[in-house]
Formats: structure tokens, sequence, C-alpha cells
């Protein structure tokens, strides 16, 4: 009997009963908008995905089932600028939380996302097939040896390959990257005037170590940025956000952070450790992308994982053996699952991602339950991406001296401007405070065109026996 590969893989990814029928329609169109074939789906079902991503678990099944639903979401773009829906586009580094309050407003008659990190999080992450992509907008303009971010690139090959539907209006944060907004202007000046974008900028001037989420000019100026350009999206699109969108957005993602919170720190606690870094990092996503499908899977998929993880750790269940080296990281490289597998193989198990793990003032309540926008704004100067680097390495302190990793992994991102130079001199200063040994590795978050298996193994195989020498030296 011939195997149905499709069938297959929702069932991987969580799929049950009915779904299975009623996604299955969708997810065939997906394949062909967006260029998979039955190989790539082969490859996914029989090596890539059982391989790399911890799928004895139900919770991580539907976590998996949560992103192919978003992808679903991106290929048909094109399909809702037909049926007169309005498409609204945003990029990293954000909050949520504008983005949620939007969709809630609008319901199904607008698409929110992030299609960029969509594409690259699941092509890369579940099926090693963003490559093309990246190739088509390198030949458009993104020169290959300037090392540009693949998150770009991601946005302009899916437009010029005809995935995409210009949107409405997209959203660039230009709060860290400087590339973002201007890849939307180049999209724009080069290819289609129909691509619109607003731009959102903040100052990088605070002073080393001033808690940026406590100074009320800054929050003042942030939470001006995002109500002005809340205002103008909403202009456009002709859909208002209302006080009532902006709580439930507010309410959704503090909810989300406290029970990730609470993940965290069963999984980086746990010895042994039950789940790979790989999909705890990717739970954590929804703090700062929205869903076009909303949160409903994503926390039906959090709250089946937190059960699996209290259960194996009563049974001492783990993805490595009891006693091995707990490896936190600045960013827990998602989109290359194998470095995850890579480490596990080699008895070190990754844990939390410094960037994406809710430190203690983001599981706080809000200061400012009647100024809306200026709640947002402390969202983000209270997220790592949001503050000044000695401010940032309080909080790194803080979550290394929590989760007692014995040893951080930073880099994977020497192509960034921001954060490629920044991270070196933060694992020093974080180093130097805990003494927890910080190993730094040249590579690219997103895209592993450069580099291999074969080319990382003897770093990690370093890694992995330093971690090991050191915790038998401390027993």
């Amino acid at each position: 009997m011939a195997r149905d590969l499709n069938v297959e893989l929702l069932k991987i990814a969580g799929f049950e009963g009915e779904q299975i029928d009623q996604f299955l329609p969708d997810w065939i169109y997906t394949m062909d908008i967006i260029g998979l074939d039955e190989k790539d789906i082969a490859h996914a079902v029989d090596d890539y995905i059982p391989t790399n991503w911890n799928i004895q678990y139900r919770g991580v099944r539907k976590m998996i089932g949560a992103y192919l639903r978003e992808l679903a979401e991106v290929a048909k773009t094109k399909k809702y600028r037909e049926e007169g829906k309005k498409i609204v586009y945003g990029i990293l580094p954000a909050v949520s939380s504008n983005y949620v309050a939007l969709k809630h407003a609008g319901g199904d008659n607008i698409y929110v996302g992030f299609p960029d990190l969509m594409m690259v999080t699941i092509l890369n992450g579940f099926f090693d097939k963003a490559d093309p992509y990246l190739y088509e907008a390198e030949d458009k303009g993104f020169t290959y040896g300037c090392r540009h971010c693949p998150l770009n690139k991601m946005r302009l090959g899916a437009f010029t390959k005809g995935v995409l539907a210009a949107p409405d209006v997209i959203w660039s944060w230009g709060f860290n990257c400087d590339e973002g907004p201007k890849t939307d202007e180049m999209i724009q000046a080069m290819f289609s005037e129909k691509w619109k974008y607003i731009i959102s900028r903040v100052p990088h001037d605070t002073n080393f170590g001033e808690a940026d989420d406590e100074i009320e000019e800054r929050l003042n100026y942030i939470a001006a940025q995002l109500k002005e350009g809340a205002e103008e999206i909403s202009e456009i699109v002709g859909i208002p956000v209302t006080d009532a969108d902006m709580k439930f957005a507010i309410d959704t993602t503090n909810r989300c952070a406290f029970k990730l919170g609470s993940l965290t720190g069963l999984v980086s606690k746990a010895d042994p450790v039950p789940l790979g870094g790989n999909a705890l990092t990717n739970f954590q996503q929804v703090l700062f992308v929205p869903f076009n499908t909303g949160y409903e899977y994503m926390e039906e998929a959090m709250d089946i994982m937190t059960q699996e993880v209290r259960e194996a750790i009563k049974n001492g269940v783990g993805v490595v053996p009891k006693g091995a080296p707990k490896l936190g990281s600045y960013f827990v490289p998602f989109c290359i699952p194998w470095i995850d597998t890579m480490f596990r193989e080699n008895g070190v198990a990754t844990t939390f991602s410094q960037t994406l793990t809710p430190g203690k003032k983001q599981l706080l309540p809000p200061s400012f339950k009647d100024d809306l926008y200026k709640a947002v704004a402390e969202q983000w100067l209270r997220m790592p991406l949001g503050q000044n680097m000695g401010y940032e390495v309080e909080s790194m302190i803080d979550k290394v001296m929590q989760y007692k990793p014995d040893g951080m992994l930073m880099g994977f991102f020497d192509f960034d401007r921001w954060l490629g130079a920044h991270q070196k001199m933060a694992a020093k200063l974080v180093e130097d405070r805990t003494g927890v040994p910080h190993f730094y590795m040249e590579s690219d978050f997103w895209d592993d065109r450069d580099y291999s298996p074969e080319a990382l193994r003897t770093r990690i195989e370093s890694i992995a026996q330093v971690l090991k020498m050191k915790k038998e030296m401390a027993e």
C-alpha cells in the first residue's frame, strides 16, 4: 500500500481525527505554493523531525502543528488579497501585543503575521528547505558575501517568488534592526510600489546599566511611537483598535509569559533534562511573534507540554542521562535543529535561551493599567532586546543564577551588527560575575548553508568535553 506522507506528517504534527481531514486540503495547497514536494515531506517524516525534535511528547507534536497552521496562513496571503481581506506584516525583534490587538480587532477580515520569520522557522526547522528563497533574494540584490540577515532575505525572496502578497502595510520595527526597514524600502523601490511600510525607531541612548523600563521619558517616547504606528496602520486598513483589543493582547501575552516561565523553570532545573532547547525555545516565540490563527493551538501545546514535563520529571525520564551537563544559550538555534541534536549526542542538554526566556520583570503585571500603550512599551523595555547591554547583562546574570547551567553558548549572530559584537562583550561580563563558562560559535542562527554538521562537530565535541570535565571535577 502506498504511503500517504502528508497524513503521516500531520499525525506527527499532532493533528487528530477530523483535524486531519479538515486541514489536509489546506496543507496540499500550502505545499504547492511554498514549494515542498514528496521528497521534502518524506525527509521530514522519516528523518529530520524525528531526529531533531522530541516528538515522543504530544506537546511538541502539537507545537509543530501550530506552526504548520501558520505556514498555511502565509501561503494564503494572495488568496486573502483576492478576497478583499486586509494584510499586515511585521518584523523581528518586536513584542507581539500590538499585532495581537490588531488581529483581535479585525478577526477573519485581516491577516496579521511575520511571514519571513514563520517561513525560515518552519522551512529550515522542520524541512531543511529555506535555501531556495535565500538564493532568490541573493539573485535579486542581497549580495551573498555581505552577510545580510536571512529574515530580510526571506521576505524579499518570498515576495519575488510570488508566495507573499504585497501587504496593505508592514510595520517595520527598527528598534534594533536597521536593515529591516531598509529591506522594505528596497522592495518598494525596486520591485513593487504596493509594498507599503511604516517605521518605528528608538535611539539607543541610555547609559550602561540604566533600567530602561524605569525611565519615564523613554517609556513615554516608545509608547508614543507604538501608538502613532498602531493608529496609522488602523487608518490604512480601516480597522480601529480599541482599548478592549489592547487589553486582550496584553492579558494574552502576559498569560503566555507566565506559562512559559513555568515550563522553562521545570525543564532547566530538572535532572535529567526532559526536553531539548530547540522545542523549549520554539514554544517561547509567542511572546514576540503574532500567530494569525491565534494562540489557541500554541497554548494547548504549552499546557500539554507542561503536564508531560512534570510527568517526565516524576519518572526520571530525560533526553540525556541523569547528571549530564546543561548548556544554556543566548538563543538556541532552533532553525538549525541538528546543533541541539549534536549536543545531546555528545551528552549535553541545551536548555533555556537568554533572549526568549521571560525574566523576573517580564513576569510582573504591567505598571500602567490605565495607559495600555505605555504598558506595551514597558513590555518591550523589560525584554532583553529592548535594553541597553548593561541592563540586559543583569537580567542574563539573574537567569544564569536561577537556572544554574554548567555553561552558556553564545554566537550564531555573527552577521548581525547589533548582536554580533554585543554577545561577545556580554559573554565576558556574565562569565566574570557568575563563574559559568561561556562559549562562542561563529555561525548563523537562521541559515546553515555555510556550515555543516561536519564543520561544527569538532567545536561541539570540544565544548561537551570541557563541560563534562568541569562537572566531574566539581563533583
